[in-house]
């Protein structure tokens, strides 16, 4: 965190009497060498500690939850992805034979640069999704999200503001409903990151505070996350081999005594990749992805839930990237 000086700049200094012969150089001169071009006079660069950035708080367990909180779905999904030009694409997708849901289409329209991302999404239902990714730096990104509903007080948008420095990293959410959060993650030592975050709806008054810690090494990654109205949430996910990945949570509830621990698997196959998970209710599922050819996909979702009874089976195609 301090102003120490780099190995480069050290190995320049010292080098420096022996190319000038001897030569004196002021205090004045040593300064002007030091001073970054085109930067104001109060501007003091100050190099930091060699530490990693710690990455989004709201991302601290992405590599568990890619394991534990796969894509499921059921009945028969076919999705159809295909580019327009370099950066524009477009996308239809159908769904039918679910459980859960009617019958419906969707058509999506994607724009991808190296500045600007705009994703969107919609449907027969009236539903509308966009989000929207800025790079303004390299250090400080936007993401707006919003999402409208036919169904009255639904709608919902949100606007991120993402700022990452060289070992923390900072956001800043506002929502509607008076939402405003603030989360800070800051490396600690090359394995451990500490961070916390800070919510608050106006509408209706609550508010709450969370806590975290991240520990990473070479092979696993290992989280917890406590919040002031009860949930505690660790997390562990190892890297058996580049192509077995296994995972871990525990859910815990402070103030109800509820409890849920959920235990994940994920195999890489050269042309498939499967998914698959158990739980303490008795719940058991399972994805494929069979990679036919780079430009078609097979899907099949399954989940079985003891506890409730409950049974779902979907099979999917996926033309496109």
């Amino acid at each position: 965190m301090g102003g120490r000086v780099s190995r480069c700049e050290a190995s320049s200094s010292s080098a420096e009497p022996k190319v000038s012969q001897g030569r004196n150089t002021t205090m004045e001169e040593k300064s002007s060498q030091t001073k970054s071009p085109g930067r104001p006079w109060f501007w003091k660069r100050i190099e930091r500690t060699e530490l990693p950035n710690p990455g989004s708080y709201e991302d601290i367990n992405q590599e568990a939850s890619a394991v534990l909180r796969p894509n499921l779905f059921d009945g028969f999904r076919f999705d159809f992805n295909y580019p327009l030009s370099a950066m524009f694409s477009m996308g239809h997708s159908i769904e039918m034979g679910s459980l859960q849901k009617p019958p419906g289409y969707a058509f999506s329209a994607n724009y991808l640069s190296n500045q600007l991302v705009m994703l969107s999404r919609v449907d027969l239902t009236g539903h509308v999704n966009g989000r929207i990714f800025i790079n303004h730096s390299p250090f400080l990104t936007s993401k707006i999200v919003a999402e409208t509903s036919p169904q009255p007080n639904e709608s919902k948008a949100t606007w991120d503001l993402d700022y990452r420095g060289s070992d923390f990293c900072g956001q800043l959410k506002f929502g509607n409903m008076g939402i405003v959060a603030l989360s800070y993650l800051q490396s600690i030592t090359p394995n451990l990151s500490l961070g916390g975050e800070g919510f608050y709806q106006g509408a209706t008054g609550f508010s709450a505070i969370t806590a975290a810690g991240r520990y990473v090494t070479n092979d696993g990654v290992a989280t917890c996350t406590i919040a002031s109205f009860g949930p505690l949430v660790a997390s562990y996910c190892h890297k058996v081999n580049p192509r077995v990945t296994l995972a871990t949570e525990l859910f815990w509830d402070l103030r109800s005594r509820d409890s849920l621990v959920t235990v994940g698997y994920k195999f890489d196959l050269r042309q498939a990749s499967i998914i698959g998970q158990v739980d303490t209710n008795g719940r058991v599922a399972a994805l494929l992805e069979e990679k036919i050819n780079p430009g078609l996909s097979f899907l099949l979702s399954g989940e079985i839930d003891h506890s409730r009874q409950e049974y779902k089976f979907g099979f999917g195609v996926t033309i496109g990237q």
